[in-house]
């Protein structure tokens, strides 16, 4: 909350000496140089200050996802998009430069896997996120339907009942020959009941209501294994500080190939995380 009432001033006050939320995604690249350039110090001062940029990164985002200056159109949206995904290469470059300053071989291929493998998390999910295209009913089969359906419609539901085939008058007060039915509007049905008298089955309550009402570690649950890119951070911060910049490219691709695994299981874990 703390966090959210900070962002939220940020924003008012960048708003207020007119700065878009396209001017904060380019700011946030500039931060995440500042990470890089950190990073490529192979010591714990190093991996704290990048950490400390990474943090400053995720600060960004939360500010202009509460700003209002400027349209929120698909320009931005894809602007975003890619200096999003910009930044954290500029960050997998300044690891990969550390671990060569010190010493670490095969820093470069490691970086070239987790990459690959960002690549491929990216690509499914937006595949999964895609929605599918609509499919246009034939027009004989919806005119078909419709006389169907019309057909169908029984003379009880429409509120007619029979009168008596012998005696009787009809609505103007005639003398109706014997045999010949009249039909007269019948008595409305209770609300809550179909014609006929049965009472109106009450819509039956989807299976997972109850379970989305008390699901909100599942919902974290999916969205940590959708390995969105603050979780990515949040793993670049913590093993490039505690060991080596190898250890944080070996944590990315194992949390991508969590991440696919999830989303092939699991499709609804695909829309976790986006970035």
């Amino acid at each position: 909350m703390a966090n959210g009432t900070v962002a939220r001033s940020t924003a008012r006050l960048l708003e207020r000496r007119h700065v878009t939320r396209a001017g904060m995604s380019r700011i946030a690249v500039m931060v995440s140089v500042g990470a890089a350039v950190w990073f490529t110090r192979p010591d714990t001062v190093g991996g704290l200050a990048g950490s400390a940029f990474l943090v400053a990164v995720l600060f960004c985002d939360s500010v202009r996802e509460r700003m209002r200056a400027g349209r929120y159109d698909a320009l931005t949206l894809w602007l975003s998009a890619m200096l999003s995904q910009l930044r954290e290469y500029i960050v997998y470059l300044g690891l990969a430069v550390g671990a060569v300053l010190a010493g670490a071989g095969g820093a470069w291929g490691w970086a070239a896997g987790a990459l690959v493998a960002l690549a491929l998390r990216d690509a499914l999910l937006v595949a999964r996120e895609a929605p599918p295209a609509p499919s246009v009913p034939s027009r004989r089969v919806r005119g078909a339907g419709t006389a169907a359906g019309e057909a169908a419609v029984a003379p009880a539901a429409a509120g007619l009942v029979p009168r008596p085939a012998t005696g009787g008058h009809d609505r103007d007060g005639a003398a109706a020959p014997s045999g010949h039915r009249t039909a007269r509007p019948g008595p409305r049905p209770a609300s809550g009941a179909v014609p006929g008298g049965a009472p109106r089955p009450r819509p039956a309550a989807s299976p997972g209501q109850g379970a989305r009402r008390r699901a909100p570690a599942a919902d974290l649950a999916r969205r940590l294994l959708a390995f969105p890119q603050p979780v990515r951070f949040l793993a670049i911060a913590v093993t490039a500080t505690l060991w080596d910049p190898r250890i944080s490219f070996v944590t990315l691709i194992v949390g991508c190939a969590i991440a696919i695994t999830t989303a092939l299981v699991d499709p609804a874990a695909a829309h976790g995380g986006r970035r």
